[in-house]
């Protein structure tokens, strides 16, 4: 029988990434017997190291991240022909950029089935207004030509029907997955301590994620220096890079000597052992302005560590205060992060609590192999549907 050709478009691959992660993830474990996968992405930005080697990669050179009119409609015209020669039966595309250009080229190339994840909230990215009602209103527009809408919230739903894309019947929930055995099976919490050069009786609160505006640390060093105040044995790394070329570290550097933070706060970059961190945590904070649900969030709980995190989007669904995960604050607060941190170290067992049925919940749901089973059954649905029509 022949195999289903399905050709996955993203605009950047970069190693630290939950949409990449997410669809490395995919591409990889789609079970190649049934499946011939093709992965298509832009020319910066890339990290194809960890994708399989049955994956062909494609390099689309005009698809950039930026609002582009002449490379976009060049980039629109070159997935096109690559769809029109290698003619696939499934398009899926990742992400705002991607989701437009991708959806657009395999609607004019008369693609059985289209299909987009929405890994964050499109419209929100930019700090340009102008650009967030551009990919609104294109969100809008393709909408029209995907047969599913993947998001990785119930919430994230709820956002995008509420800015009027798509219908309610476009969208399934599909839970970005995460290698749960990598994270909760715990690791040694001294030896990584003894690196990091923390005491046994310090506190080690640590943050985990992309140096962008997105995410903003900068935050989080601001609520390091409330914590301080009232914890002065406590200590505090950030755990990441910025792989897309709109890195804070500079402004995080300056904001920690502007606040006498130097022997509190260490950066420590990008991180391959991002589970061995966790284990050597106390607490994590997580200080996103937008989110789709966090991958940091995911892994964080996996471990068994309790969370501080803003009350965004997907973030939501994943902690319930005072039920599970942590606790929640508003974003761009640092006093409000730093008083639900002090109340989860100085009540260490609700932290315990929250953490282990934050962790219990994570397990049920994110596994990458519950994920990849979920999308191949939509293929699957919508393939068939399309049988069905013809």
């Amino acid at each position: 029988m022949r195999r289903v050709k399905v050709l996955h478009v993203i605009t950047t691959l970069p190693r630290l990434s939950g949409a990449a992660d997410n669809t490395r993830y995919t591409v990889n474990l789609l079970d190649p017997r049934h499946y011939e996968v093709h992965l298509a992405f832009g020319p910066a930005y890339q990290d194809v190291s960890q994708v399989a080697k049955h994956v062909r990669c494609i390099i689309v050179q005009p698809l950039v991240r930026a609002i582009s009119p002449w490379n976009d409609l060049k980039a629109i015209l070159a997935v096109f022909r690559i769809i029109r020669t290698e003619r696939y039966d499934v398009v899926h595309t990742h992400n705002s950029k991607a989701g437009i250009v991708g959806r657009v080229a395999a609607w004019l190339a008369r693609v059985p089935v289209i299909v987009h994840t929405a890994h964050t909230i499109s419209f929100v990215a930019s700090e340009s207004p102008l650009d967030n009602w551009c990919f609104r209103i294109a969100d809008r527009v393709c909408a029209y030509v995907s047969n599913k809408i993947i998001t990785v919230s119930h919430l994230n739903t709820a956002t995008y029907l509420d800015a009027g894309i798509g219908r309610p019947a476009q969208y399934v929930t599909i839970y970005s997955g995460v290698e749960t055995e990598r994270y909760s099976v715990a690791a040694e919490r001294s030896p990584c301590r003894r690196e990091l050069g923390i005491r046994a009786n310090q506190i080690l609160i640590s943050w985990i994620g992309r140096l962008n505006r997105q995410k903003d640390p900068v935050t989080f060093i601001r609520a390091a220096q409330r914590l301080s105040d009232c914890l002065p044995d406590a200590r505090f790394v950030v755990v990441g890079e910025d792989p897309l070329g709109a890195s804070l570290e500079e402004e995080m550097k300056s904001t920690i000597r502007d606040l006498g933070l130097q022997d509190k706060v260490r950066l420590l970059g990008y991180r391959s052992d991002v589970e061995r961190i966790l284990s050597a945590s106390d607490l994590v904070m997580h200080t996103s302005i937008y989110e789709g649900l966090g991958r940091s969030i995911l892994e964080t709980m996996l471990s068994g560590v309790p969370l501080v995190a803003t009350a965004v989007d997907g973030v939501r669904e994943a902690i319930v205060p005072y039920e599970r995960g942590g606790l929640l604050a508003a974003p761009q607060d640092p006093n409000g992060l730093a008083e639900a941190a002090m109340q989860l170290l100085g009540d260490r067992s609700l932290a315990s609590r929250l953490a282990l049925a934050g962790q219990s919940w994570a397990k049920e749901r994110f596994d990458v192999s519950q994920m990849v089973a979920a999308i191949e059954s939509l293929y699957t649905e919508l393939l068939n549907a399309q049988s069905v029509n013809e």
